[in-house]
This record gives structure tokens, C-alpha cells and sequence, in this order.
């Protein structure tokens, strides 16, 4: 058997389950003598079935030279920003270097 049948089955014995589960909740909650292994592959199954969250469209910019004013902003802010750790970076390794200098005289 392959893999793509094999997963096939899979997916219509997880909709039989939902189904299944959608149709009875109560008696899936009053499952106390189900193993642990059970539980997990119940808890996997029921992740599967939930809805995903909707999320609203992105607005685009208005026009292209808006696009680009973004993008150049986002862009100086980027730089700005690694600039920032770059400097930072330089700062410790100078007083770690100074520190190791210092310990060796």
C-alpha cells in the first residue's frame, strides 16, 4: 500500500471520527477509561478538525510611490537597527577583549 492511500484512509477515518464526535459530544467527554495513547490521537484529531481563524485581507498602500515610501522606510528602520547591534556587539567583544588583556598583565 502507498503512503498516498495510506493517507487517504487516514483522512476519511478522521472525518468518520469528526463526524462521529460532532454528533454525540457527551459521550466523548465521559470516556475516563481511555489510555493515554488514545487520548493523544483524539486530542490530535480534534486539532485537525477545528476551524482555522479568518484573517482579514491586507489593505495595500494606496498607490506604488506609497509602496515604495514603505518599503525605503522599512528598510532604514532595518538598517538603523542592525547598525544599533552591531555597535552593541562591537562594545562587548571590545570590553571582553580589554577585560582578557587586562587579567593576562
Amino acid at each position: 500500500m502507498s503512503w498516498q492511500q495510506e493517507l487517504d484512509e487516514l483522512v476519511q477515518t478522521a472525518m468518520a471520527f469528526a463526524r462521529d464526535a460532532g454528533r454525540d459530544r457527551s459521550a466523548s467527554r465521559s470516556l475516563s477509561h481511555v489510555s493515554a495513547s488514545e487520548q493523544t490521537i483524539l486530542d490530535t484529531l480534534k486539532q485537525v478538525v477545528e476551524p482555522r481563524p479568518v484573517f482579514s485581507p491586507m489593505i495595500s498602500p494606496v498607490s506604488e510611490r506609497e509602496q515604495i515610501r514603505q518599503r525605503v522606510a522599512n528598510f532604514k528602520t532595518h538598517q538603523q537597527k542592525i547598525a544599533r547591534e552591531r555597535e552593541d556587539y562591537y562594545l562587548q567583544m571590545k570590553a571582553a577583549i580589554l577585560t582578557s588583556l587586562a587579567t593576562q598583565v
